[in-house]
């Protein structure tokens, strides 16, 4: 009897194998399953260049894969209104190349990928663990693309000057950094500064860096959970978890006393430029920024002598981790071809398209087998192994929320709220989102 279970076991797993080497191509059935994505094209939106996206494409075809894709390139700051507008009048893209936040925030407007046309197993096992944001009860909602993870920028001169070997590896060293990075004038003004903490309105990525910050504490912000429906049905659970522990307090108490002018930890007010200009005008040790921002960094200060590193950790304990964004490959519901983009979507993902999306822009791909191909640049690895520990978390909506985190800030700094009011607020406000969804 265990040998017949063994044979039945064996044969159903290769019939989940083959349906997966039939969705992606590689065992043709009927017509040629390229010729079929090559004759049926495709309308595509992402925030890639046309000339990266070109590059994506020859790519593709020079191993073998077929697209005929009208690519278009959107704004960062307007996709998501662009293509709202556009689906109200009943147009749109096929596919869009987008953040997991803009997927979660509108997922009533994308179709779903069903766990039998590409199994969860398979998804586990090839995409690296932060992706996994996009996994629903029996379906996926995109396939992913690559990542572009929180790092920490790090000026050499000022650490040098300060007799300064190395950036910090935990935010216990960073917390001692102002005393020797910091810099005041006569009448107490900030003239060079250790790090970009403490504010929100003047810090590029206050969010990603308290996210950061209480993920590293084990604290989920919104837990994720499987369970069955009354009918039978699998279904997830998703908690707001902000204020069921002390870790968001805990970071929180962390983060605003660096704007405090009273503690050694000063390093940060109102009145300093945005912390990309401070940092690239040299101003600033320490910025904690996007890996896609390294070409920005670059062009706005060519003579600016830095380097980057993994964000710092929590000294004893603690999840090593740091916020990313998941890119992903979202099909549109109103798609009139969405078998075929579909079926686009994840040959790129699967295919040579993953390694140039990630080439190209030099970000860390999100498949597990590509992330072990560290390219020979010598800040790219670093990007890579952030992407490793990479995490993020189920946010409704990320401007929301962004606001959201912004109010529990000011509200400690200016003395309004206690930590653990602060705290509890946001949670109740982000529960509401959920409600409202």
């Amino acid at each position: 009897m265990k040998g017949f279970q063994t044979i039945l076991l064996i044969f159903f797993g290769i019939l989940v194998v083959v349906a997966v080497l039939i969705f992606s191509g590689i065992i043709p059935i009927g017509r040629n399953n390229e010729e079929q994505l090559a004759q049926n094209p495709i309308t595509m939106w992402g925030t890639l260049t046309n000339e990266e996206f070109k590059m994506v494409n020859d790519a593709a075809k020079t191993a073998g894969d077929f697209f005929d894709i009208t690519y278009t390139k959107k704004s960062r700051e307007t996709i998501e209104s662009e293509l709202i507008d556009a689906l109200a009048s009943g147009v749109g893209p096929d596919l869009l190349l987008a953040p997991h936040t803009l997927i979660l925030k509108q997922k009533d407007k994308f179709l779903p990928l069903p766990y039998t046309f590409l199994p969860e197993r398979l998804y586990r096992d090839s995409f690296l663990e932060s992706t996994e944001i996009l996994l629903e009860a029996d379906n996926i909602l995109a396939v992913p693309a690559y990542l572009d993870p929180l790092v920490m920028y790090w000026n050499r001169d000022l650490f040098s000057n300060a007799g300064l070997a190395n950036p910090p590896l935990t935010w216990t060293e960073v917390q001692v950094l102002p005393t020797k990075l910091t810099k005041l004038d006569d009448k107490g003004n900030i003239k060079e500064s250790a790090v970009a903490l403490g504010g929100t309105s003047n810090i590029a990525h206050f969010k990603e860096i308290l996210i950061s910050q209480i993920l590293q504490t084990g604290n989920q912000i919104v837990s994720i959970s499987r369970e069955i429906s009354a009918d039978g049905l699998p279904e997830i659970r998703r908690d707001v978890v902000l204020a069921s522990d002390d870790g968001a307090e805990s970071a929180l108490r962390f983060y605003v006393q660096f704007s405090d002018p009273a503690l050694k930890k000063y390093s940060w007010n109102r009145a300093l430029d945005n912390s990309f200009e401070e940092f690239t005008a040299g101003r600033l040790a320490l910025y904690f920024g996007l890996a896609s921002e390294l070409n920005a960094i670059k062009t706005r200060n060519p003579h600016l002598n830095f380097d980057v590193a993994l964000v710092p950790g929590i000294r004893d304990g603690g999840k090593r981790t740091a916020y990313s964004n998941v890119y992903a490959l979202a099909i549109l519901k109103n798609s009139k071809v969405s078998q075929v983009a579909s079926s686009v979507a994840y040959k790129m993902a699967f295919g040579e398209s993953a390694k140039a999306f990630a080439k190209v822009q030099g970000l860390p791909p999100a498949r597990r087998d590509l992330i072990s191909k560290v390219p020979a640049d010598p800040l790219i690895p670093i990007f890579y192994d952030s992407a490793v520990v990479a995490g993020t978390w189920y946010d409704p909506n990320s401007e929301q929320t962004r606001m959201i985190f912004a109010d529990m800030v000011e509200a400690v700094s200016i003395g309004r709220s206690d930590m653990h009011s602060a705290v509890t607020d946001a949670e109740t406000r982000i529960s509401e989102l959920f409600r409202g969804r």
